[in-house]
């Protein structure tokens, strides 16, 4: 077995550096699949005939199933299976140009064994051991189902379950050290796969996705087809197409988004749209989103004579979804960006494959830069279909909070996928004109003003440290866009202003919205929730608090703070008009 001291070259030979380990992340995958099928291919009599291992290749048996000369009957969940494939995955992800693990064949002889193991409860805990998320896939051999794990180069080290450090050295898996692995890196790899040239070129561009290209780019009516793709940065000097071009412009094999239509969350489909394999991503892009805009019907708004048609979940926020689950997801799997469609919900729900990018949580996904594949989403960016890195999901917040409903929500759910949901509904007519009456209109636009009103929407007052919440950032930022705020006006009164520490909604604000804000008027439970979330947050209260908090009068405040203070939540301090209270 090699040590520490394996060369580069060992490890690596120029040709499957360059060909294999570092090429088009399609190619390599089909690649691996055509080499994958040859060896199942070759079975007979219960047995695989090419059982030789390579540096991508590798054959393991189902651990935990040996009795004897004898085989146990599989499960859908196998602990000590996903803890050993975890392990080799993180060994094949350090490997340069990954690799694949073909699960229930047994490596010195080829007998097909196969495996029940649930792919989603396994790809589950691969990810919860070692942080990788590979593709796997079914396939039936002499009656048997075994799984093919499709593991991507990683892009920085990856320990498996005991925290050791491996890569594929022949048909091995042997120690590296961080240093080496870092070595390789800096000589030998591209970081962003999606910029690395393809063996496609112009004649592979699909003339529809051309098409569309000439809807969203204008100035490319006067170019020519191979003008346009070096205009874009898609077609190298070479004459060939970059991954990222080769993916959104030529056919794929498969479909990579589809949209399912349902009558009520778990209930009957009543439509589904799913692309011919062989078209593009923008052609697949371009489909689904124009079916979108036939199930997101309008809604009518009357404003005297006029009947204005409003969607019922904004169509830019509905464009920023879709762009966002092609743009960031795990290109290295398989499955389409799952779309679907809740008719009586008004709802749109985008699961894309893969986690969050590196550095991004559901806590900062609106305020984060991050981009899984710079090369991909600057392809996109040069179409014209979004604007500079990271905005969509502050348009998305804008845009539903200007309707008047909530921002959405962003989050990595397991398998591990990332789902964007908006839930959309008849416009509030209360936020339309309060944001039509927003003076400069530049700000009506603002994603910050948006956010801070919603906050102000539910809550009577906001602090620096909430608004920092609400927008995921610093706090210096949080201050910049409240006094932002108190310089916008709302027929001629700041859209919001301070009160003490906090800030609250001026007085034009509050009159358009006012039948919209729950912590208005004499419900005493309101006024208690009011008068607890000050304590909390502020410190001592004064029955002036309330009044101004609430609108209500003085005597209404006062029985609030009496039965707060009967009950023994709150205590006085001092006497008098000037009689404040806090925390008991």
């Amino acid at each position: 077995m090699l040590e520490y001291g394996v060369s580069i070259l060992a490890l690596c030979r120029w040709e499957v550096c360059v060909l294999v380990g570092f090429g088009d992340p399609g190619e390599r995958r089909r690649g691996l699949e055509e080499e994958v099928d040859a060896i199942l291919r070759s079975a007979s009599d219960g047995r695989v005939g090419k059982i030789r291992e390579t540096q991508s290749i590798d054959f393991k048996e189902e651990a935990g199933r040996r009795n004897g000369a004898g085989i146990e009957p599989g499960s859908p969940q196998n602990g000590a299976a996903a803890t050993k494939l975890a392990d080799e995955v993180a060994c094949m992800a350090n490997t340069p140009g990954g690799g694949a693990l073909i699960v229930g064949v047994e490596d010195k002889t080829g007998v097909i064994i196969g495996t029940e193991l649930d792919i989603e409860w396994l790809r589950q805990r691969i990810y919860s051991g070692v942080d990788v998320a590979p593709d796997i896939v079914e396939k039936r051999v002499e009656g048997q189902r075994v799984l093919v794990i499709f593991v991507a180069p990683a892009r920085e080290p990856v320990g498996d379950t005991s925290g050791r450090l491996r890569w594929r050295v022949g048909d091995s898996c042997v120690p590296v050290d961080r240093s080496q692995w870092w070595q390789f890196q800096r000589e030998h790899q591209v970081l962003d796969e999606m910029a690395q040239p393809t063996g496609k070129t112009i004649a592979d561009v699909r003339p529809g996705a051309i098409d569309i290209l000439r809807r969203s780019l204008p100035q490319a009516d006067e170019l020519t087809t191979e003008e346009v793709m070096r205009h874009l940065g898609a077609l190298g000097p070479d004459g060939r197409l970059s991954a990222a071009g080769a993916l959104v412009f030529t056919a794929q094999p498969a479909p990579v988004v589809e949209l399912t239509v349902f009558d009520v969350f778990g209930g009957d489909i009543s439509n589904r749209v799913v692309s011919e394999p062989g078209t593009s991503v923008l052609e697949q892009l371009d489909l689904v989103e124009r079916s979108l805009r036939v199930v997101n019907r309008n809604a009518t708004l009357v404003k005297g004579f006029v009947h204005d048609p409003v969607p019922l979940v904004p169509h830019s926020a509905v464009r920023e979804a879709l762009l966002n689950a092609l743009i960031h997801r795990d290109w290295n799997r398989s499955e389409p960006v799952d779309v679907r469609w809740i008719e009586l919900d008004n709802t749109l729900i985008v699961r894309s494959p893969g986690g969050f990018p590196a550095e991004v949580t559901s806590e900062n996904v609106l305020s984060n830069r991050s981009a899984r594949y710079p090369a991909l989403a600057d392809l996109y960016r040069a179409v014209g279909l979004v604007d500079k890195q990271g905005v969509g999901v502050d348009r998305m917040y804008q845009s539903m909070i200007t309707l008047g409903h909530r921002p959405p929500i962003i989050e990595e759910v397991a398998g591990p996928y990332v789902e964007n949901t908006l839930v959309g509904g008849p416009p509030v007519v209360a936020v339309l004109d309060l944001v039509s009456r927003i003076v400069p209109k530049a700000r009506q636009r603002d994603y910050r003003i948006a956010i801070i009103l919603y906050l102000l929407m539910s809550r009577a007052f906001v602090t620096e440290e909430a608004v920092a919440h609400g927008l995921q950032a610093a706090q210096e930022q949080a201050r910049n866009a409240l006094e932002a705020a108190a310089q916008t006006t709302v027929d001629g009164e700041p859209l919001v202003e301070p009160y003490r520490q906090t800030w609250i909604l001026g007085p034009s604000s509050r009159a358009v919205l006012a039948a919209r804000l729950p912590y208005l008027g004499t419900d005493p439970a309101t006024m208690e929730e009011v008068a607890m979330l000050w304590l909390t947050e502020v410190g001592d209260v004064a029955t002036s608090d309330l009044v101004m908090l609430c609108d209500v009068s003085r005597g209404t405040a006062k029985k609030c703070v009496d039965t707060l203070l009967a009950d023994g939540t709150i205590e006085a301090v001092g006497g008098g008009r000037s009689t404040r209270y806090r925390l008991a």
